[in-house]
């Protein structure tokens, strides 16, 4: 007896199916541009980009984590090329989670192997047990 849930939960069903089908983010880390948008090619994001990613990103997003993303580094899912920036990760929203400062550096060890889908959310796959875990936007 509960026709309200059965009423509500039927447009949820497909939200939930939907999310599983988002593709990964573009692999080369440039957000699906084909030309570098303005800032793209710097390390750090401007003001507005990171205001974009905090309102996406609400957390830190490694696994377990609940540090607020204000206070998180921005992270280039793909890295950055310092030496040739157009080849590498670009600075662009595609391309950047709120790691907070420990998770920043335990990424780099790569235990952990991120990938971002196009919905935000992050696939954490441990490269020897090949657990997963995701961790979605919010």
């Amino acid at each position: 007896h509960y026709p309200e849930s059965a009423r509500t939960a039927g447009p949820l069903i497909p939200q939930i199916s939907d999310r599983a089908q988002a593709p990964p983010a573009d692999p080369t880390g440039h957000g699906g541009h084909t030309v570098p948008p303005p800032g793209a090619l710097t390390y750090a994001p401007s003001a507005a980009l990171r205001a974009e990613v905090l309102a996406n990103d609400a957390w830190c997003r490694y696994p377990y984590c609940g540090m607020p993303s204000h206070l998180c580094d921005l992270d280039h899912w793909r890295p950055f090329n310092h030496a040739d920036p157009e080849t590498g990760g670009w600075t662009v929203l595609g391309d950047l989670i709120p790691l907070c400062r420990a998770d920043h550096q335990r990424k780099h060890l790569a235990e952990w192997v991120p990938t971002l889908y196009t919905d935000r959310r992050v696939e954490w796959r441990n490269r020897r047990t090949g657990q997963v875990i995701v961790t979605y936007p919010g």
